[in-house]
């Protein structure tokens, strides 16, 4: 396992604290309490601060209160940290899991950008039509207490065949260890620490070790599918020791079917064998049940959203139109276009900044010039795909030295699209720059 170092330096950097300032302080109702004036009003104090704290590796959470919170009838305790705490976190999660999210299988989801529920369930769908035989058997099964039973020894262990920073180790240990067991539900450490618990306890057993093709986890729900019963039992075995060998335990909820008879329930869905998609039945009811209580407009302007947002990806438009009264239709039905009064490209994909990509191989496909944004005008936006997953993603650049690049390349006949790295200079005091390689 290859461990990362020098990850401090690229936390503390301006860029980065600046994001997660603005990041943890979007919304008024953040800005308007009495510890959120305080820190807008302090900003640049409370960003050095930070980066003082973090850097020499003395930073740890200034406290917690816990809350109780009732969620479909289960009880789950939640703490709570300073707003001045939360930056720091997004901060140092901001870089951490940019290298997490790389080791990571690509069936895995939660807490991981760009891979929700409707990813995995898309992924999950194609599988099954592509390989109905090989897909026609389940195993699903979760995790009893998933972060309140992690082991923290475990835990700190992993962190350090991870990291060789010792700054950073220092800051992610006390993370782990702010409560007497276990890790805390909702702190931004504790999802991507514990993606990577299970990431290196189950997930890569089952796909580099044994080579299963169908195994999807979703934080802590895990779906194994296979062609029969006589290959999924040993398999249920081997997960069962992979999450004693965790410390953890499986509840006594699991099942083993066949599509056929049975569908999956998984992500708040229902997948049939036949490939009919259903919205899970006690999702439904509660929906209804608001709709027909919520009186407040902007209330049922938010549940119907939500449920749009489930409705779509389901066979649920005859469902959608019974509860609500509104006939769904597909976007494409109005045949309409977006056209930017400056008849600039904006390149409808996710953002990432520069300090992201570093050291990573992407395909330019295009850009843009002369685009104004919050920090000024005359940035270039860049589209382009990762060359490990294809996936598409863009970045702002004011760098000169990129913009003439681009310039040139744009002027060579068949120069577009072009592979290329990120890679970053540093120049002392603080002062870097970004070129292509």
């Amino acid at each position: 396992m290859k461990r990362h170092g020098y990850i401090i330096e690229e936390i503390i950097e301006e860029a980065n604290m600046n994001e997660s300032f603005d990041y943890v302080m979007r919304g008024n109702k953040r800005k308007k309490n009495q510890s959120g004036r305080h820190i807008m009003k302090n900003r640049s104090k409370v960003i050095a601060d930070l980066q003082k704290r973090i850097g020499d590796g003395s930073y740890q959470i200034s406290g917690y209160c816990s809350y109780t919170i009732n969620e479909q009838g289960k009880e789950r305790e939640i703490q709570s940290i300073p707003l001045k705490d939360r930056i720091a976190l997004n901060a140092i999660m901001r870089v951490v899991e940019k290298y997490l999210n790389r080791r990571f299988i690509k069936d895995s989801a939660a807490s991981i950008k760009g891979r929700g529920m409707h990813y995995l369930l898309k992924r999950m769908v194609q599988d099954m039509n592509k390989d109905a035989d090989g897909t026609r058997y389940v195993y699903k099964c979760d995790i009893r207490k998933f972060y309140q039973s992690i082991s923290q020894k475990l835990m700190m262990d992993l962190i350090r065949r991870t990291f060789k920073d010792k700054k950073l180790i220092a800051i992610l240990d006390n993370c782990v260890c702010m409560l007497p067991h276990g890790m805390s539900i909702g702190l931004r450490t504790s999802q991507a620490l514990g993606n990577l618990f299970l990431d290196h306890y189950l997930d890569h057993v089952l796909k580099d070790k044994l080579g299963v093709n169908y195994y999807r986890r979703y934080c802590d729900d895990e779906v194994l599918q296979s062609g029969s019963y006589k290959e999924l039992t040993p398999l249920r075995e081997i997960i069962h020791q992979c999450i004693k060998n965790a410390q953890l335990e499986i509840k006594g909820n699991e099942q083993m079917s066949c599509v056929d008879e049975r569908p999956i329930d998984f992500l708040g869905f229902q997948v049939f064998g036949n490939g009919q998609i259903k919205i899970r039945k006690r999702i439904k009811k509660r929906f209804s049940y608001k709709w027909k209580t919520v009186k407040s407009k902007k209330r049922r302007v938010a549940l119907i959203g939500s449920f749009y947002g489930m409705a779509k990806h389901a066979h649920a438009k005859n469902l959608f139109k019974t509860i609500t009264g509104i006939s769904m239709k597909s976007f494409a039905e109005f045949g309409l276009s977006f056209t930017a009064k400056d008849g600039k490209k904006r390149f409808d994909c996710n953002s990432y900044p520069l300090g992201e990509l570093q050291n990573r191989t992407i395909i330019v496909l295009d850009f843009e010039k002369g685009v104004k944004t919050k920090e000024g005008e005359g940035r270039y936006v860049v589209h382009f795909q990762f060359e490990d997953d294809n996936k598409e993603g863009k970045f702002f650049t004011n760098s000169e030295e990129l913009k003439q690049m681009l310039d040139k390349i744009a002027e060579i006949e068949g120069g577009m699209p072009f592979k290329a790295t990120i890679k970053r200079t540093s120049f002392g005091n603080g002062k870097y720059k970004y070129s292509f390689a």
